[in-house]
């Protein structure tokens, strides 16, 4: 019997407790300046992680250099499935998630293609850089 009296007793102090949490007033609240990044995660091919290097070094950071966007930030991973980490900032925020192919995204294709010697080329040297891809993940994240 007692043991039946200490569980209502905790079950009322419970309901008690959780009236008074629903009791306060509830209000949507926004983040205040968050910062979204776009997290890619890249295993690349046997041996191939020299030539993708050489691509992103001598072509795809030069056209973001040249189109003026935010640089993104890599770091080769020293342990796990995949072998580099690229942080790239989401410039619009969440809402870049509602293009197809942002403002910057065009400016950085025109560099890629101007480095390249034109449009065709551009492509080609993206599907040679994806080539020696083995595996790519990503992953949105908000900074407050």
């Amino acid at each position: 019997m007692k043991k039946v009296n200490a569980l209502l007793c905790t079950i009322a102090v419970l309901l008690c407790y959780s009236s008074g949490l629903w009791a306060q007033e509830m209000k949507a609240k926004k983040h205040e300046n968050p910062e979204w990044v776009r997290i890619a995660y890249v295993k690349f091919k046997p041996m191939m992680k020299d030539k993708a290097k050489s691509i992103i070094n001598d072509y795809f950071m030069k056209a973001g250099q040249n189109s003026g966007g935010a640089a993104p930030t890599s770091y080769d991973l020293a342990s796990g499935e995949y072998d580099m980490l690229v942080i790239f900032p989401m410039e619009k925020g969440i809402e870049t998630l509602n293009y197809k192919m942002t403002e910057e995204d065009v400016k950085w294709m025109g560099e890629l293609s101007k480095l390249t010697g034109g449009q065709e080329k551009a492509m080609a040297k993206m599907q040679e850089f994806y080539s020696y891809v083995a595996k790519m993940d990503s992953d949105i994240a908000m900074k407050e």
